[in-house]
């Protein structure tokens, strides 16, 4: 009797659990046959001055029909630096704690700097969805968050915390820190519930009190949440102010993207598992659906974007024109093989709608002939394994290949 309870809390808590994706999905098709990118970028007879000329107005657009107004653009001041440990990790990194004054909001960065780095260490800004004591394994020496809104998970190494990475991955909330500092990388967490909580309780309050009078979405606060990061990290001069990347799962990959979008700072993007309102195309009409995120989360985005449920035909822009503002930043797409609510064709070909312009700038932009033929190389590139949403070994593999064939960097 208890095993068979068992096994039903197996099966239904992770159903629970998920929120975002769908448990039950099909396998991805190998072969792309789903139309191409509309509308097409034309960039015939653009030099790249012209294509950045009218990158305001096409960032102005994607407020307007998709995720509500940018925040702003005054810069964050570090208000307090703590060091937590010193020869963390054994002896590979120091943990530093780091209070942000972002104007309205305040947050803090947990910063982890490469022992070894000889010279500016590279970096991975990091959000992540169970927040920053989490993703250093349940640390009780760092400060909890100051939105007591902000979500935390469970202590990773409980029965929750098990469950939690046996359904969506053993670096759902967790990175391979160690492994990530042994390359020679730094790393640093903002938990974006501090900006924004992501539930339909807290949001719109947080939101209002962000941007007064205005409308705007979570996804493109916490993008704001991204570049603010920036704005402290650039200025310490352990870290390599050229060589910022973005990482994201899902949500935050979303709002990676976004981030790059809008600041030009950024210098690499890791969206894993974005999906809709991120990476895939909105008139793909597979996986998940407008009407299907605006509805669960109506919070993430404007009210305009939720007007297109049902009705992805009217709207005038699509996620190939987001990607193609990264222009020439490299890119990484992920996805998983049994992931179809994420859409993976449908990034493939809004990738592919970006290479106009990243041929502007003599790149080759997506150039892979598959989903499966991972170009680590490329500007562009697309990522696949076995099994579901989640994270996995597997993608920080692909993660680190691909930045260190950008970043030139191997330690």
């Amino acid at each position: 009797m208890i095993r068979a309870f068992l096994f039903l809390v197996a099966i239904t808590l992770p159903m629970m659990l998920i929120g975002c994706v769908s448990m039950v999905l099909p396998l991805v098709p190998t072969e792309n046959d789903g139309s191409p990118a509309r509308p097409a970028i034309d960039t015939s007879g653009l030099v790249p001055d012209e294509w950045e000329a009218g990158r305001a107005a096409l960032r102005r657009r994607f407020e307007a029909e998709v995720y509500g107004d940018w925040p702003g653009v005054a810069p964050a001041s570090v208000s307090d630096q703590r060091l937590v440990e010193a020869g963390a990790y054994d002896g590979l990194g120091r943990i530093e704690e780091w209070d942000l004054d972002l104007g309205t909001v305040q947050a803090r960065l947990v910063v982890i700097l490469p022992e070894a780095a000889a010279a500016p260490a590279p970096v991975i800004v990091m959000q992540t969805f169970c927040g920053t004591r989490t993703a250093l394994g349940g640390r009780d020496d760092l400060s909890a968050p100051l939105n007591p809104a902000a979500r935390e998970c469970s202590e990773v190494n409980g029965w929750q915390g098990h469950l939690m990475t046996g359904v969506f991955g053993r670096h759902i909330a967790e990175p391979p820190i160690e492994t990530i500092l042994a390359r020679g990388y730094a790393l640093a967490f903002l938990h974006p519930g501090e900006i924004v909580p992501d539930n339909p309780d807290d949001a719109p309050a947080a939101l209002d009190a962000l941007m007064p009078g205005r409308e705007s979405g979570a996804i493109i606060a916490w993008a704001w949440g991204y570049s603010r990061a920036i704005d402290a990290l650039e200025s310490d001069p352990r870290l390599d102010a050229a060589r910022m990347a973005v990482w994201g799962h899902s949500r935050n990959a979303k709002s990676a993207l976004v981030a790059a979008a809008f600041d030009t700072r950024i210098d690499l993007v890791l969206a894993h598992q974005a999906g809709t309102g991120g990476t895939t195309l909105t008139r793909s009409f597979a996986g998940e659906s407008v009407a299907q995120i605006t509805g669960t989360y109506p919070y993430w985005f404007n009210e305009r974007y939720a007007s297109y449920g049902n009705n992805e035909d009217g709207i005038p822009l699509d996620q190939h024109e987001l990607i193609a503002l990264m222009a020439p930043r490299p890119l990484l797409i992920g996805g998983a093989w049994r992931d179809a609510w994420s859409d993976p064709q449908g990034s493939f070909r809004a990738a592919l709608g970006a290479n106009p312009v990243y041929a502007l700038y003599g790149s080759e932009g997506l150039r892979q002939p598959s989903l499966g033929a991972f170009d680590p190389e490329a500007d562009i590139a697309v990522f696949m394994r076995r099994g579901l949403h989640g994270v996995q070994p597997s993608d920080w593999h692909a993660f680190l290949e691909f930045l260190d064939a950008h970043f030139h960097h191997s330690q």
